[in-house]
């Protein structure tokens, strides 16, 4: 049986800039691997499971998760594993939105699934009742209700730190970080606050997984741009060091990226 994938739009204008992507998901115990490798694109996803919780697989590690759980990639691309009858729903949101709608830092969030419940509580389980109430194709409505409550305090203030670490991810190139905080405006004790307050990481890893995630963007975007090519434009010195990097945060060499049928990550909007 093919998984029942849905995705969700937001109605809510505001919600639907926030929100990087929201969907729902159910399948049978006898799927395989559900398809598509799930790249570290720095952003933080929310998934409840209302069935048995699917693995996650990470080289050779497996991980079994909460059913309701926090997963923020950094490091190491990702599969899923069906364990059983399961239906998903689950959204993704760039670290300053999720700090907003956990109320929580996201230092101890990244690269490993963090029990929903341990960053808010019960408010966990009543969320994931009222997904369970309410049929797949409508759950996207039930998670736009609950973001808009967790958001309601939004203000101009985190606007201008998502635009920041939007800034940081996508238009910056590798530097010092009191170079960076010159440019960006900001003392270099100022950007590390505000990076690790909204991000829980600090200015270098927030631009080196930048790095990364354009440098998937590039190799996925464009499949016939040579790798040197590809290395000059995210900043690197040459292939060789390019290549190691991205081996390094990814697991795998660009070209097995290429390789893959279908990769999962943030693109630019």
């Amino acid at each position: 049986m093919t998984p029942a994938f849905i995705g969700y739009g937001f109605a809510n204008p505001t919600l639907a800039k926030l929100a990087a992507s929201a969907w729902g998901q159910s399948y049978v115990g006898s799927t395989g691997m559900l398809p598509g490798l799930i790249a570290p694109d720095a952003h933080v996803e929310v998934i409840l499971q209302l069935g048995a919780p699917c693995s996650v697989v990470s080289g050779e590690r497996v991980i079994a998760p909460p059913r309701a759980m926090v997963y923020a990639l950094r490091h190491g691309a990702v599969r899923l594993k069906p364990t059983g009858d399961n239906t998903m729903v689950a959204f993704r949101l760039a670290p300053v939105v999720a700090s907003a709608v956990l109320r929580a830092n996201l230092a101890d969030c990244w690269d490993r699934p963090v029990a929903l419940a341990d960053l808010i509580g019960p408010e966990a389980d009543r969320l994931m009742d009222r997904i369970a109430d309410a049929p797949l194709e409508w759950a996207g409505e039930v998670l736009e209700a609950w973001l808009l409550a967790r958001l309601a305090d939004w203000s101009s203030d985190d606007e201008r730190q998502a635009d920041l670490q939007q800034v940081l991810l996508w238009d910056v190139a590798d530097q010092p970080v009191a170079v960076l905080a010159d440019q960006l405006g900001f003392t270099a004790r100022t950007l590390r606050r505000h990076c690790q307050a909204y991000a829980g990481l600090s200015p270098k890893q927030l631009t080196m997984s930048g790095r990364m995630l354009r440098a998937c963007d590039l190799l996925l975007g464009s499949p016939g741009l040579p790798l040197a090519e590809a290395a000059l434009r995210l900043g690197f010195n040459d292939q060789s060091a390019f290549a190691n990097a991205f081996r390094h945060y990814l697991g795998l060499t660009p070209t097995q990226l290429r390789a893959q049928p279908l990769v999962f990550y943030e693109r630019r909007r």
